[in-house]
C-alpha cells in the first residue's frame, strides 16, 4: 500500500514538470526566506529601526507630507504615520510623554530624531514594535523655536527583522 502511494505521489510531480512561473518562484522563495531563522540582537534591532524611520521620514518629506501619499508610503513600508501636535488631548501617553520630552528639550536645544521600544502591555522586558518620532520646530519671529508638532512613525519588529534577514 505504502509503495502504491509513493508512486502516485512520483507521477503525480513528474507529471507536473516543476514548472513555476516568475511569480511563483518569487512568491516561494519569499516564503522561504521569511521562515529562515536569523539571530539578530536587540541592538541590529533598534538600530535598523532607527535607519528605517529617518528612510520613511524622508519619503514623507519628498511629498511635503501630503496625507494620501502620506498613507501611500506608510503602506509601502507596512506602517503607522501620524501627526502629533503639542496640547492634543487624543494624544496615547506614549506620543504625550514625547511631546513633553521635547519641549523639555527644546531648552537645552537637543531636539533629535528618537526610536522608542513599545513594550507589551503588562510585560516590560517583551516588545513587538518601535516608535520613531522626528520633532519638527519652526523659528518664531524673535529668534525662540517652536515644537510645530512629531512625526510618529510606528515599526513593527517583526518587519524590521524580516528586513535584517534579507539583507544578510
Amino acid at each position: 500500500m505504502m509503495t502504491y502511494r509513493l508512486i502516485a505521489l512520483v507521477l503525480i510531480l513528474s507529471g507536473c514538470g516543476g514548472n513555476l512561473s516568475d511569480e511563483q518562484r518569487k512568491k516561494l522563495k519569499e516564503g522561504m526566506a521569511s521562515q529562515k531563522i536569523v539571530q539578530v540582537s536587540d541592538s541590529d534591532i533598534v538600530t535598523a529601526a532607527h535607519e528605517q524611520g529617518k528612510k520613511i521620514y524622508e519619503q514623507l518629506e519628498k511629498v511635503g507630507f501630503d496625507p494620501r501619499k502620506v498613507d501611500s508610503i506608510a503602506n509601502h513600508y507596512r506602517v503607522k504615520t501620524k501627526w502629533v501636535v503639542p496640547g492634543a488631548d487624543n494624544a496615547p501617553e506614549t506620543e504625550q510623554q514625547l511631546i513633553d520630552a521635547y519641549v523639555m528639550g527644546m531648552a537645552t536645544g537637543t531636539l533629535q530624531d528618537n526610536i522608542q521600544r513599545l513594550h507589551k502591555s503588562g510585560d516590560q522586558t517583551a516588545y513587538d514594535s518601535l516608535l520613531y518620532s522626528k520633532p519638527i520646530v519652526s523659528l518664531m519671529p524673535d529668534g525662540i523655536e517652536q515644537l510645530d508638532g512629531i512625526w510618529n512613525i510606528y515599526l513593527s519588529k517583526k518587519q524590521i527583522v524580516l528586513t535584517i534577514s534579507a539583507e544578510k
